[in-house]
């Protein structure tokens, strides 16, 4: 009789990342737009627990705090203060775009599949098991942020306000 040892994190993680891609396709098919929102909340929560499994606690609590807490909030008050009456009209001139988006889709796919093929063929990364246990600690993270990320970092908390002010802007104009 063959005696089998399950490895649970690699089944959590197969769990975790089947619940991901389950609640992503959810996102792009749901018709509501605030039922896409909740199926983002629910990848984004897969995502978290994938971080856990990986030891990057620190990572794992800001993005259960901050995205799908505090991000996903404001996604979902500015659909409810939005007008999607109209949404059937605007499918109509889409035609065109959909053969862009669908390009564009693929080209990403080619692009996730790319390290897919490279790690199944046997080449190596760079990371070495030191560098790739230090990577989760909020020591390096800081650093890293504060450091040669930190235009990205300024400009995407840019890029969050001015989406607050516009969705502000919109809600303002209909009361």
């Amino acid at each position: 009789m063959a005696s089998y040892v399950i490895d649970w994190q690699l089944a959590f993680f197969f769990v975790f990342a089947a619940v991901a891609v389950v609640a992503a396709v959810g996102v792009l098919a749901c018709r509501s737009p605030l039922h896409s929102a909740l199926c983002l909340v629910g990848t984004m929560v897969a995502l978290a627990a994938i971080y856990l499994l990986h030891h990057a606690e620190f990572i794992a609590f800001v993005q259960i705090m901050v995205y799908a807490g505090a991000v996903m909030m404001l996604v979902v008050y500015v659909i409810m203060l939005l007008d999607i009456k109209h949404e059937e009209e605007l499918r109509s001139r889409l035609t065109g775009t959909k053969v862009f988006a669908v390009l564009l889709g693929a080209a990403l796919l080619l692009a996730l599949l790319y390290p897919l093929a490279a790690r199944l063929t046997g080449t190596a990364g760079t990371m070495t098991a030191a560098a790739l246990a230090k990577t989760g600690s909020v020591e390096f993270l800081a650093d890293q942020l504060f450091g040669p990320y930190l235009l990205p970092f300024e400009a995407a908390s840019v890029l969050l306000t001015v989406g607050l002010v516009g969705a502000v802007a919109l809600a303002k104009k209909k009361l």
